[in-house]
Formats: structure tokens, C-alpha cells, sequence
């Protein structure tokens, strides 16, 4: 097992993840106003809160190489 800092994963794909979790709940709640980098700096704070500072992933889920 390999293990990653989920919150630094989330942060550094930030503008993709952010588009995905806006296009998300603009899909399910299209009439809600929102802002979507206040929303998502809470949700990154959350994640930071519910997962521990090291999570195991799976060996198959990462790849390690000079890219």
C-alpha cells in the first residue's frame, strides 16, 4: 500500500477539482447561489478534518516516475 497526503492531492489539482465539484452541485441544485472558491476552500478544510494526515491507497492507484 502507498500512502498520500489526501489534502495536499486535493490542493494541488485544485482548478480541476474545483470545476468538477462546481459543475456537481450546479447539477444537482441549479438554483443555488453560491460561491464557488469559498465553497471549495470549506470543503478542502473539511477534508483536512475528516481524513487523517496519511491515507493508504491502494499500490495499483499510483505511479512513481520521472514524467
Amino acid at each position: 500500500m502507498a500512502r498520500i497526503k489526501l489534502e495536499d492531492i486535493i490542493s494541488h489539482l485544485g482548478v480541476e477539482i474545483k470545476a468538477a465539484f462546481t459543475n456537481t452541485i450546479r447539477k444537482e441544485f441549479p438554483d443555488l447561489e453560491f460561491d464557488k472558491n469559498k465553497l471549495f476552500r470549506e470543503f478542502v478544510n473539511n477534508i483536512g478534518k475528516e481524513a487523517k494526515k496519511w491515507e493508504f491507497v491502494p499500490d495499483d492507484a499510483v505511479e512513481k516516475g520521472d514524467y
